[in-house]
C-alpha cells in the first residue's frame, strides 16, 4: 500500500488515479466527520465534495511537515464550521457511527453472552453515548480521538493544533464529566 506522502507526491506530478486513491482512502473518515459535527446524515454528501475540492485545488501547496490525515481533518472541521455559522445553528453532536467498531466487536461476542448481558451491553453503550452527547464540544472531541480513534495525546494535539498540555487538560476533564454523569448508573450495576 502506498504511503500518504507517496500519493501526494504522484498527484503533485499529475497522476489523477493517485487522487482517486486518496479519496478511497480517506471518504469515510471524512464523511463521519462531518456526521459528527454536524448532526446530520443531508449534510454529509455536499461538504465531503466540498472538503475534497479543496483538497485537490490545496494539494500544490502541501507542505509534509504534518500528516495528511490532520490536515484534511482541520480542512472538513473548518468547513463544518463555516456551514454552522452560515445557517447560524447549534446541533447536539450524534456519535452513533462511533459504535460501528464496538457493535461489530460486540456482535461477535454475544454467541458468549447470556440474554441478560447482552441487554446490559446494549443499555451501558446507549448511556455511554448519551453521556458523551452531554459534554462540552471540545471535551467530547479529545475523548472521541482518544478513546475511539485509538490517536495518541501527540497526534491529538496536531490535528486539533493544540499543545500537549490542553490535550491532557481536556482528556482529564472530559474523564472527570463523564465519570460524573455515568456515577449514578454504573453504581447501580457494581
Amino acid at each position: 500500500m502506498i504511503d500518504d506522502f507517496s500519493l501526494i507526491q504522484a498527484i503533485q506530478s499529475g497522476d489523477h488515479q493517485a487522487f482517486e486513491s486518496l479519496v478511497r482512502r480517506y471518504q469515510r473518515q471524512v464523511a463521519n466527520l462531518i456526521y459528527v459535527t454536524m448532526g446530520s446524515p443531508d449534510d454529509v454528501d455536499d461538504i465531503a465534495q466540498e472538503v475534497f475540492t479543496r483538497v485537490y485545488k490545496s494539494l500544490p501547496k502541501f507542505k509534509f511537515d504534518a500528516t495528511f490525515f490532520s490536515w484534511i481533518y482541520r480542512i472538513t472541521m473548518n468547513l463544518c464550521i463555516d456551514e454552522i455559522r452560515k445557517r447560524k445553528i447549534r446541533k447536539v453532536l450524534s456519535l452513533d457511527f462511533l459504535t460501528e467498531d464496538t457493535l461489530e466487536k460486540s456482535r461477535k461476542n454475544k454467541d458468549q453472552m447470556t440474554p441478560s448481558d447482552s441487554l446490559l451491553s446494549d443499555e451501558r453503550r446507549e448511556m455511554v453515548l448519551s453521556a458523551l452527547q452531554r459534554l462540552k464540544p471540545e471535551h467530547r472531541e479529545v475523548l472521541v480521538l482518544r478513546e475511539y480513534k485509538e490517536m495518541g495525546y501527540h497526534e491529538i494535539a496536531e490535528v486539533l493544533q493544540i499543545s500537549l498540555e490542553a490535550v491532557k487538560s481536556r482528556i482529564f476533564r472530559a474523564r472527570s464529566e463523564l465519570k460524573i454523569l455515568l456515577s449514578n448508573y454504573f453504581e447501580e450495576y457494581t
